[in-house]
């Protein structure tokens, strides 16, 4: 009885000593601006990126700017900027999307907005230094890492109110992940370079991983058996054997990696190099990098896979995001803050002959062709070929009924051309076509073809 006594009170005073200083600060700020707020932590630079369950909203974050922005994915078009932050940490999607929770360590506060309406709905006192969050695969439960108290609080998102705090941590920061059957809370500690085990049971560190140097995001595999780290300060990403507890590979990758992030199939993982403005692709199955995507603006931690694996979305330094088609290496699109309306979009179309039936054409109703001799991503269309059929290009690309816009990308040629591509396949014209609706390269020497529902079929 005395030791649930002794919980309960050190439970009380943890809660006293870091929340109540956050409620201060926050009921302080209903009459301030958060520009006469000083950043809790300002020197801490770090970014996130969260999209929706339906992959139709992505919401990001710089802790640098004191506001939010929310795009609609399927338009590719900017929503709304968020404002109202002093040092926005990390977004997550709680209630299968319907809302979204933000941290901020200078408001030591989580915010809660309804997505459909952007509208606050909740705010939650956690204590200033509030940096990453995480969810349990039940969503019942979030974990804040705190990395001025060097603690851990939980909150219950049904009551939405802090039930504990953790302590023992050096410096929590981005870095929390739970084990996907949700018994183990991994943390990251800045100082120390260490990841803390936490049984969540339990509500108590369990274990230590060592080992790491200048540690950035970590990932768990689906199967919760290998846990991937990030170093900053050797240049590479560490495996982690968790039943051993122990670094078991070491992946080099391109300078100052700070993003490790695994694709839901669990047979890819990202690793993206802050100084390079690259991804390294690795190969899960056997800890080796086997492709570089090259194109971002120093990209961190934020990093998104979609649900089937195919398309991934990066956080750029100004707030866009790269949209990468997974299998070929390329970035296919990037979306814009400038991206109010689609009044910007260049639209295609869809225009019937009867030679050809419906095929696809450009704003003009200049028909568009692909070249079953190119490889996804990459043109084999080069020098005297290039004046017979020259390379379509066109920025935001807006599709027609019966394409999807994600279909549509973007490669840097070998002579250093943007070109448009459908499923990975370069776009281009025919110099024989005069006239809009022309389809003469229709079938040219058994490899040149408009795009139409028999597309790759003759491949």
């Amino acid at each position: 009885m005395k030791k649930v006594k002794l919980k309960s009170m050190l439970l009380a005073v943890l809660l006293f000593v870091f929340i109540l200083p956050g409620a201060s600060l926050a009921s302080s700020n209903e009459t301030k601006t958060p520009t006469e707020v000083e950043g809790f932590d300002g020197n801490i630079t770090n970014n996130s990126l969260a999209v929706s369950p339906d992959e139709k909203t992505a919401i990001v974050s710089d802790s640098r700017e004191q506001f939010l922005r929310v795009y609609n994915l399927g338009k590719g078009t900017l929503r709304k900027e968020i404002k109202g932050f002093v040092t926005p940490r990390n977004i997550v999607f709680i209630a299968e999307g319907s809302e979204f929770v933000v941290s901020d360590s200078t408001l030591g506060t989580l915010r809660f907005y309804n997505t459909k309406t952007l509208k606050l709905k909740d705010e939650v006192v956690v204590g200033p230094g509030a940096f990453g969050t995480a969810v349990s695969p039940d969503g019942r439960t979030m974990y804040v890492n705190n990395q001025a108290h060097s603690t851990v609080t939980i909150v219950d998102l049904e009551t939405r109110k802090p039930t504990a705090v953790i302590t023992g941590f050096s410096q929590p920061r981005q870095g929390i992940v739970v084990s996907p059957d949700g018994k183990y809370v991994y943390v990251t500690n800045f100082l120390g370079d260490k990841v803390s085990v936490v049984d969540a049971a339990a509500k108590r560190i369990v274990g230590e991983i060592n080992g790491f140097s200048k540690i950035r995001a970590i990932s768990v595999t689906p199967d919760g058996a290998t846990l991937y780290a990030a170093n900053s300060g050797r240049n590479s990403i560490s495996a982690v054997d968790i039943a051993q507890g122990k670094i078991v590979d070491e992946i080099s990758v391109g300078q100052d990696p700070y993003g490790a992030s695994l694709s839901p199939d669990g047979k890819l993982l990202f690793a993206s190099n802050k100084l390079d403005n690259t991804i390294n692709v690795v190969s899960v199955s056997n800890n080796r990098v086997i492709g570089t995507i090259e194109g971002f603006n120093e990209p961190r931690q934020a990093i998104v896979f979609s649900k089937d694996s195919k398309r991934a979305y990066v956080l750029n330094h100004d707030l866009s995001i790269s949209v990468v088609d997974v299998n070929n290496h390329t970035i296919m699109d990037t979306i814009r803050y400038d991206r109010l309306d689609q009044k910007d979009q260049y639209r295609l179309q869809v225009l019937h002959s009867e030679k050809v039936g419906k095929y696809l054409a450009d704003s003009k109703g200049m028909t568009l062709y692909y070249f079953t001799k190119d490889e996804p991503g990459v043109s084999n269309c080069t020098g005297k070929c290039l004046e017979i059929w020259p390379p379509f290009h066109a920025d935001n690309v807006k599709a027609p009924s019966g394409f999807h816009r994600d279909d549509f990308g973007t490669i840097i040629r070998g002579d250093g051309q943007k070109q448009t591509t459908y499923k990975g396949y370069p776009l281009y014209y025919f110099n024989k076509d005069q006239k809009p609706g022309d389809v003469n390269g229709q079938g040219v020497n058994n490899v040149w073809f408009v795009l139409n529902k028999s597309f790759l079929k003759d491949k």
